[in-house]
């Protein structure tokens, strides 16, 4: 079994998942001698949309990016303008109005996209292998683990790091839990150019978001970098929509009669202003894992971010979460040269675990307050 100094001066670590998670762990490894690889499912960077805005928070998500050398290229990629937010009722009256200024703990907004691609200049040239679909780890001897995709020969490392998201196929080597749905899913799309500025609702939303609520539903707008404007209608509908509903998500002239009709008691023009799309709609489907989940630490196996604490957006700190696991995992393989691999993931993932308890009860508390959901686990019957 390597000691993390092994492991950081003749080991390999292999990181599944080229999102914002996987990515910030990979350059702060390698700023610190450590050999690393990142494979990523997804064809090149370009393959898909990366969402929305993000709020990187000062002591969580900032201190993951600025740690490794990257706070100069940060400030350069967000927006300060845009901490600011409304809270709206359903029939559009402004209830809560807060200035960007006054928002001290919340951090400069950065779209998504605009993450990822600062993170992937950062790590060395050929760290990532793109288009590779993991499909299952597999144990070798002395304690390492042999990473095997569908079409491509597989990988063998020291440590490998589940970075893949609710779909991890690290997760279940670790533990039988799995994300649960909870009864929620968002569909995302995209206001018309024509209304990015000028028009009534880019006067109403100013340079932040807005959250409107009433009767157990959302509808989350936010301005994106290039005056780009996306919001997200927050249904209590079936895992499964639109599957039963006769139509596709690129049908969005139908998504868009189902959504009118769902939001029918709220103010016309409201949702007149809010269903002017340009494209498809995104489904996204909220889930979350129990805040108590535990698991054993396995030798040269571990994960972070969604793959092991996935929860809805309800407080907004989920990528603040995702990267400081990353922070804290290279900063305990990093923290006893003599101490072994093991031990170290045992150290972060325990903490890891202490402190997620916390944010996904917070956040489920939000979920409560805000649509009436009350979520029950299934729990598995054996570990």
């Amino acid at each position: 079994m390597k000691t993390c100094n092994e492991l950081q001066t003749n080991g390999t670590v292999a990181i599944v998942g080229a999102g914002p998670a996987g990515l910030t762990l990979a350059r702060l490894l390698q700023t610190r001698g450590f050999s690393v690889r990142v494979f990523e499912r997804d064809d090149s960077p370009t393959s898909r949309t990366q969402g929305g805005s993000l709020d990187l928070r000062l002591n969580s998500g900032q201190r993951a990016i600025r740690q490794p050398g990257l706070g100069q290229a940060f400030e350069q990629a967000s927006r300060s303008e845009a901490k600011s937010f409304k809270i709206l009722d359903w029939q559009g009256e402004v209830c809560t109005e807060v200035e960007a200024e006054s928002q001290e703990e919340n951090g400069p907004e950065i779209d998504r996209g605009e993450l990822r691609q600062l993170l992937l200049d950062s790590v060395s040239p050929g760290t990532i292998t793109w288009g590779h679909v993991a499909k299952d780890v597999l144990p070798e001897t002395g304690g390492q683990w042999r990473l095997e995709f569908k079409e491509q020969a597989s990988v063998t490392a020291d440590l490998i790091v589940g970075a893949d998201g609710l779909g991890s196929r690290v997760r279940p080597h670790l533990t039988p839990v799995r994300p649960q749905y909870f009864g929620l899913t968002m569909l995302a799309a995209v206001i018309g150019k024509e209304l990015w500025r000028n028009s009534e609702l880019s006067e109403l939303l100013g340079e932040g978001s807005m959250l409107v609520s009433g009767g157990g539903q959302t509808i989350w707008v936010q301005r994106c970098a290039h005056d780009l404007i996306r919001l997200y209608f927050s249904m209590a509908i079936a895992e499964n929509w639109p599957k039963l509903q006769g139509f596709t998500l690129d049908d969005t002239k139908a998504v868009l009669e189902f959504v009118t009709a769902a939001y029918h008691d709220w103010s016309p023009n409201l949702i007149a202003m809010m269903t002017q799309v340009e494209g498809s709609f995104e489904r996204w489907p909220l889930y979350v894992m129990p805040p108590d989940h535990r698991w054993t630490t396995q030798p040269g196996l571990t994960m972070v971010g969604d793959a092991s604490h996935v929860m809805p957006p309800f407080t907004g700190k989920g990528v603040n979460l995702a990267l400081l696991d990353a922070l804290e995992l290279a900063d305990s393989l990093t923290a006893d040269p003599v101490a072994s691999v093991t031990a170290a993931v045992e150290t972060f993932e325990t903490r890891m675990q202490e402190r997620t308890q916390q944010e996904i009860s917070e956040c489920l508390d939000r979920g409560r307050e805000i649509y009436g959901i009350e979520i029950y686990f299934d729990r598995p019957s054996s570990a």
